[in-house]
């Protein structure tokens, strides 16, 4: 009995592992050109399913070193938006670029470099808190994580864990609160270092005070 119920979850990971994929990298892929980071959208069209287009003939322009807000009703297509930036999608027409180079030409690696994104649903390793922060850079030092931290609001309640960076926060972080979920997400953002900065509601699970100190 043990074995055939094993044998059910290995069905299912294969058939997750056999699944063609949906996204696709360029056979030939160039690297992200070194730009600023400005993202444009020339008439964009999308939709999750062909029947019901969720984007027509859009054309936008995300200016470089500058934050710009998205504003509108749920459903409204910003997420939607942000998924086609990190290409997750790819639009049924027209095209999106960053630096001039369209994003079904640039290789995954590149584009995930310049990219750091923190969304509405954090996900969290059962692991350290400070593993957790440097999944962001696997390369950083503990100055750096704590100086990402400190970015996100997040040393001090950091601080007031049981073992501080060293405590466990359980699978998906199920030890800590919403707040202190998304305040770890952002810090890994921020150590990550992305030229593009994505949030798509980042910081809705967070008190007044520590989203004015996360915004500035």
């Amino acid at each position: 009995v043990s074995i055939e119920t094993g044998m059910m979850g290995v069905k299912m990971m294969y058939e997750l592992l056999d699944h063609p994929e949906t996204m696709v990298e360029h056979p030939e892929p160039v690297d992200l050109p070194q730009g600023a980071g400005e993202i444009v959208l020339r008439d964009v069209s999308f939709g999750y399913s062909a029947d019901r287009p969720v984007i027509n003939g859009l054309n936008l322009t995300f200016a470089a070193g500058k934050t710009t807000a998205l504003v509108g009703a749920s459903g409204g297509g910003k997420s939607t938006l942000i998924n086609l930036i990190m290409r997750l999608y790819d639009p049924v027409s027209g095209s999106v670029s960053i630096d001039g180079a369209d994003l079904r030409e640039v290789s995954f690696a590149s584009l995930r470099r310049a990219l750091s994104f923190v969304g509405q649903d954090t996900f969290l390793f059962s692991d350290t808190v400070f593993e957790n922060i440097r999944c962001g850079d696997r390369t950083a030092d503990e100055a750096d994580v704590i100086a990402a931290a400190k970015a996100a609001s997040a040393h001090d309640f950091i601080m007031a864990l049981p073992q501080g960076y060293n405590t466990l926060v359980g699978e998906n972080g199920a030890f800590l609160s919403g707040g202190q979920r998304q305040r770890l997400a952002i810090a890994r953002a921020m150590l990550h270092k992305g030229r593009i900065l994505l949030l798509d509601e980042a910081t809705s699970a967070l008190d007044p005070d520590s989203e004015v100190l996360v915004q500035q």
